[in-house]
């Protein structure tokens, strides 16, 4: 029995083979396929006591012996509600085919339309005059090839449905080459694999979770001293600068601690050492990485520049050099102030999609570990995640056997298909279409079982966010009972 097994991270990340080869690259420990295999469905159908957590001491958390809970969870039949959902994620992946491959090869091919046709007006829309159309088409082309294409390829969203490898998550985006082509961001794609498709996806919520945000601004939160106003200023600073501020360096210090963690039992990282000697719980960010600088320790910032150089030599240098060279100073400064126009624009985009998909007080955190694929695993990922409006929710005019018309896939692109979160994380390998035909489904599962789900615009969810990260509100706690 799972259950009583010692080492339950061991087991939660055998459980999901798709990511096994992928992190051992990066250095995570995960056990061979056949084994993973097994343990999945040992994961699956662990037994555990009605009501109780897998691998836990706790008393029942929800059925009728739970005693000091929500009313929901009182009620709460899980058995059925999990059997359910795990038979449309069979169903839906069933449905898999060629279509969703095509599908994700419109977006990329809409956001290679955005990102060029903004290039060719990089030169001539200034935005130091308050023409930001170069820059709006600049960002969304960038936002879209991280949250749509590189997001869901390195899920494994695609793996099975196409013909050869090119949008395959063992080879997308890896190795310098490839992620100049396929996918160049601040953020190392192997690094984003480790901190995000296993850590976050399988810790969601939880101490283990590196993108907790009523943790990871604790110390804004309390800090008494601060003034509010002051407090909302600085998340909306943050906005602005998050992915090269904290997304880059924080998803490289995850990395790092898997390859350490691999070391123990593998030469081929037994060398290595985490530079960023952050304290337990505490993100990495740039101000971090300069602080060690300054203090002289320059192990964080060598760690971090080879990461960040390559997206900022090609977005800063090699773009507008042209203009510099075709149409001299003006033309040039206009071209470089439209990239960094569109770099400020993106952040904010991407912050508003992302940063506000786990946080609010409608949601909750957890203290305890979960199994991947068990029936509470893919309840936590209902009540710790918000969808915002969907196609399904966008009043449309849809083709015969589509999930949606053209005005709800503009809708679903311009929140990077991150409005199905919570579809995402009960089933976080699966296409960008299959998200869109499960919400309905998920939904209305979740309304005739009694679970909360949270559906709302991203403006509300935004001031939620933003309430969390100042201290102005608090998570619903899961073994609290809330």
């Amino acid at each position: 029995m799972i259950a009583v097994q010692s080492n339950v991270q061991a087991v939660r990340l055998a459980a999901f083979k798709p990511a096994t080869r992928p992190l051992r690259q990066s250095g995570l420990r995960v056990r061979v396929a056949t084994k993973a295999k097994t343990v999945r469905v040992s994961a699956v159908m662990a037994p555990t006591m009605p009501g109780k957590s897998s691998g836990s001491d706790l008393p029942p958390m929800w059925g009728p012996n739970a005693e000091n809970v929500a009313p929901w969870r009182k009620n709460l039949d899980l058995k059925g509600w999990g059997a359910e959902m795990r038979s449309l994620e069979k169903e839906l992946k069933g449905q898999q085919d060629e279509t969703d491959v095509k599908h994700l090869k419109g977006v990329l091919l809409f956001s290679n339309v955005c990102y060029f046709a903004g290039l060719a007006l990089a030169g001539v829309c200034n935005p130091m005059q308050g023409n930001f159309i170069a820059a709006f088409l600049l960002s969304t082309g960038i936002f879209a090839r991280w949250t749509m294409v590189g997001h869901h390829v390195s899920h494994g969203g695609y793996n099975q449905q196409q013909n050869g490898k090119k949008f395959h998550r063992k080879t997308f985006a890896k190795g310098f080459m490839a992620r100049c082509v396929d996918w160049l961001d601040w953020m190392l794609p192997e690094a984003w694999d480790v901190e995000h498709n296993n850590l976050h996806h399988y810790k969601l919520g939880e101490e283990g979770d590196p993108d907790l945000v009523e943790r990871n601004l604790n110390s804004l939160r309390v800090n008494k001293t601060m003034p509010m106003v002051a407090k909302y200023a600085q998340v909306a600073g943050l906005m602005a600068i998050w992915k090269w501020y904290y997304y880059a360096p924080n998803t490289l210090k995850e990395m790092y601690s898997a390859q350490i963690k691999r070391g123990k039992t593998n030469a081929q990282f037994a060398h290595v050492t985490q530079p960023f000697d952050t304290l337990p719980g505490e993100p990495n960010t740039l101000q971090f990485v300069f602080k060690r600088m300054f203090q002289g320790n320059y192990k964080p910032l060598l760690a971090v520049l080879p990461i960040l150089l390559p997206f900022a030599f090609f977005h800063f240098v090699l773009v507008p050099l042209p203009f510099y060279l075709i149409g001299g100073p003006a033309m040039g400064n206009t071209a470089l102030a439209t990239m960094m126009a569109a770099e400020v624009i993106t952040n904010i985009h991407s912050f508003i999609a992302i940063a506000t998909n786990h946080a609010g007080n409608d949601l909750y955190r957890f203290e305890t570990e979960v199994l991947p694929k068990t029936d509470e695993f893919y309840l936590r990922a209902v009540i710790s995640s918000v969808n915002f409006r969907t196609a399904h929710t966008t009043p449309d005019i849809k083709s015969e056997g589509k999930p949606a018309g053209p005005i709800g896939n503009l809708n679903d692109f311009m929140h990077g298909w991150l409005n199905y979160q919570i579809e995402h994380h009960m089933f976080p390998d699966m296409s960008m279409l299959s998200y869109q035909k499960a919400m309905p489904r998920v939904k209305e599962a979740c309304e005739r079982y009694g679970i909360p789900y949270v559906q709302e615009s991203v403006w509300i969810r935004l001031k939620k966010t933003a309430d969390i990260m100042v201290g102005n509100a608090d998570m619903l706690q899961w073994e609290r009972g809330d």
